[in-house]
């Protein structure tokens, strides 16, 4: 890929002038500092990783400007710090680069503060909070996941008897009721109690305590660096975290993730995990009594109070199976909060801030005149476990592929029972229907496509919405055609919501449309990868073609690397995969797996503060190759004529450098406007899965002349159609410097 020295001159310049009339427009690369004001100790491996990837950081301790001409200037807010603020913010205002603030959560600011007054070219926050201002940019809080443990010897260390469950409370914080409900506990239970304190002066107090009410524990453990107490943790059965004011959140995502659960007080719990459940758009509510859905998202447990309390305690150490998903689900929350995944939000929003995209509006999409393309059959029946299924309620969130002159269509289909299957439509000029099967091509099969207790959920359901909604199964596919194989990317709705991965050989596929006879054989035909990601709450994954591999890697996929999933093949090429862990896009190449073994992916694309996709956003359909670019059409939540709406916009990234973005939409290309878009199942949405060439086969390059479909769902309730040029989607001032 190479640029035109005149592709500068298209930059929106008035964006990007300083006070003094100089050009702003900076470029961030490696060997670049980072200047970090103020610190707190949770960014310690973040800026790990920052060093790793090659940039300089520095830290002024003291609040102070040291050097004005650095690019990045990052103020760390802390609340056990007295900053200078006015002082501060006066050297700011002379420095060369950009400043950034970092909000720490549960300090409270007023909205005439003077951090507030002054101009920051970003701010950064973990979490949503009231006295917030709404242009911000959402990171994830770090966490850190499974460390190497010995988990046998440091039980041995301690004392800790084989034939006994270990309860662990951390009495840094708030300790005296907890201690007290489990004092009581343990007249009726046996097992070992360990108390946890930082510090010898916390231990005096503890001890006091202690005899004043005549608590017998098992043993005190002090201090140690923080890895001990990560050793001690992983030693236990169960760790219990009370809470005061005085909580640190770091503290908290610390602990999650160490292969031990964790059962934490309420208010941290809605403090500082609360904001994971943004994800689920407010469903809180599961099928397990007592258990939230943030709960089985993060993988930490909480309680209110004592019969609470006693309740999950019994709940992890009676029931295998919720055990087993805690575990699992607080091993990948860790994963997907590591300073891996946050180091490269953050620099992602370097780079955003010191050289913006560019946002040009693209040409709209146009909708197929006869929309919706195809509805729901009600008449159409599966004959499963000797039970007559209707299998089509609704039909949405299609995949598409072009193949030989025709296009297919993988849409998803939700049926009376709650289940979600994938059924077949195809054309050969895009919009006339050559044929559709009467039964589904694919289908919930494994443990991790349906929940446990599906008629638990269905009563659920019942109980709490009055109907059946989505039980479970396996919902909104993308297709990617590698080697002669389809492969399709899923997500799997069992008692987790994760990506899955299947494929089915080409020849095969042709010979099922032909010839297959039923649904069982189609289901037959696919092999299962299984969830891409083990226990990863995650959804909308692309996976592509970059490059053949150039090297051989003998020792093959990493031996510890057991979280992240993917068929053997691909690791043998350079392939993508783009996946969504709310707010941003995450980009994984198969190849880091083998080399740095990369958990999730470093941040490819983040929600734009004050823009059309400023809440969240996902990928849509598998991109195209054009000679410009990877194309990719993608989905972002954000504010619409007041409401919250599902739009599609634009990236184009290099074929060489597929992480980088080259240009981004600033309008959607296709927003909820017709009635069946801004009416049904759910409201306001418009969203794809597939997107094909209308006159080339997908694996084949795109020019400006070429035309595009756009399968996509309407209200979640019907299949819709619309098309748009390359050209029209890629200005002219991104297309004519890039040759």
């Amino acid at each position: 890929m190479i640029f035109s020295p005149n592709f500068i001159s298209y930059l929106p310049w008035n964006d990007k002038i300083d006070k003094g009339g100089r050009i702003a427009l900076m470029v961030f690369t490696k060997g670049d500092v980072i200047n970090i004001i103020g610190f707190n100790e949770f960014l310690i491996p973040v800026v790990n990783y920052w060093e790793e990837e090659g940039y300089k950081v520095e830290i002024s301790y003291d609040y102070r400007v040291k050097d004005k001409r650095n690019k990045i200037f990052l103020v760390v807010d802390n609340p056990k710090t007295q900053v200078p603020w006015r002082i501060l913010l006066e050297e700011l205002k002379n420095v060369e680069g950009k400043t950034l603030f970092l909000n720490y959560p549960r300090v409270f600011k007023t909205p005439d503060h003077p951090v507030w007054k002054h101009h920051w070219d970003g701010i950064i926050a973990f979490f949503w909070e009231e006295y917030l201002p709404k242009n911000i940019y959402l990171v994830n809080f770090p966490s850190y996941p499974v460390m190497e443990k010995q988990a046998t010897e440091s039980r041995d260390d301690l004392g800790i008897p084989k034939n006994k469950k270990a309860i662990l409370v951390i009495a840094d914080y708030s300790f005296e009721n907890v201690l007290l409900y489990l004092a009581e506990l343990k007249k009726q239970e046996d097992f070992y109690l360990i108390v946890f304190v930082s510090t010898w002066e916390k231990e005096v107090f503890l001890r006091e305590f202690l005899k004043k009410k005549g608590i017998e524990v098992d043993r005190v453990v002090v201090g140690g660096v923080w890895y001990d107490e990560l050793q001690l943790v992983s030693a236990v059965d169960l760790v219990i975290v009370d809470g005061g004011k005085n909580v640190e959140p770091f503290h908290v995502y610390k602990l999650v993730g160490c292969g031990t659960p964790l059962i934490i007080k309420d208010k941290i719990f809605t403090n500082f995990l609360y904001n994971e459940v943004i994800k689920f758009d407010g469903k809180e509510k599961t099928e397990i009594k007592g258990i939230t859905r943030t709960e089985l998202t993060t993988g930490v447990m909480k309680f209110k109070d004592k019969d609470e309390l006693f309740y999950k305690i019994n709940l992890i150490f009676t029931n295998e199976h919720l055990r087993n998903l805690v575990l699992g689900t607080s091993r990948a929350f860790a994963y997907a909060h590591s300073p891996e995944r946050v180091g490269s939000q953050f620099l992602f929003i370097f780079k955003d801030i010191l050289n913006p995209p560019i946002y040009v509006p693209s040409k709209k999409a146009v909708r197929y005149v006869n929309n919706p393309l195809f509805k729901a059959r009600p008449n159409v029946y599966l004959n499963l476990r000797r039970k007559k299924i209707a299998w089509e309620k609704l039909v949405y969130n299609a995949g598409a592929i072009r193949i030989g002159g025709t296009i297919y269509v993988f849409y998803r289909a939700l049926g009376e029972d709650g289940v979600s299957r994938i059924g077949l439509w195809w054309s050969k000029d895009g919009y006339t229907q050559e044929g559709r099967l009467d039964y589904p091509i694919f289908g919930p099969k494994e443990s991790y496509e349906m929940p446990k207790n599906p008629e638990q959920r269905r009563r659920f359901h019942k109980r709490t919405f009055g109907m059946i909604r989505e039980i479970g199964g396996t919902e909104d596919p993308r297709l990617s055609l590698i080697d002669g194989n389809l492969y399709m990317t899923y997500t799997a709705y069992g008692d987790v919501v994760q990506l899955a991965l299947a494929k089915i050989p080409v020849e095969v596929f042709l010979k099922g449309v032909k010839s297959f006879k039923g649904y069982e054989e189609w289901n037959n035909a696919w092999v299962r990868n299984g969830p891409i990601f083990k226990y990863l709450e995650d959804k909308d994954a692309v996976l592509y073609l970059v490059e053949e591999r150039k090297e051989e890697y003998s020792n093959g996929k990493r031996a510890e690397d057991d979280f992240v999933n993917v068929f053997p093949e691909l690791l043998d090429k350079k392939v993508a995969l783009i996946h969504r862990i709310p707010p941003d896009m995450q980009i994984l190449y198969t190849d880091e797996l083998k080399k740095r073994s990369i958990k999730v992916g470093r941040t490819f694309l983040m929600p734009t503060p004050k823009f059309w996709d400023s809440i969240k956003i996902g990928a849509g359909a598998p991109p195209l190759k054009t000679k410009y670019g990877w194309l990719h059409i993608y989905h972002g939540v954000g504010d619409w004529m007041g409401k919250k709406a599902y739009g599609l916009g634009v990236v184009l990234t290099p074929l060489d450098e597929p992480d980088k973005i080259i240009y981004r939409s600033a309008e959607p290309i296709l927003q909820p406007e017709e009635i069946y878009e801004v009416e049904g199942w759910v409201p306001n949405v418009v969203f794809t899965c597939g997107v094909v060439p209308k006159n080339k086969d997908s694996n084949e390059i795109l020019d400006l002349d070429d035309e595009i479909l756009i399968y996509y769902g309407g209200a979640d309730e019907v299949m819709a159609l619309a098309e748009i040029k390359v050209g029209d989607l890629l200005p002219i001032e991104i297309t004519a410097n890039i040759y």
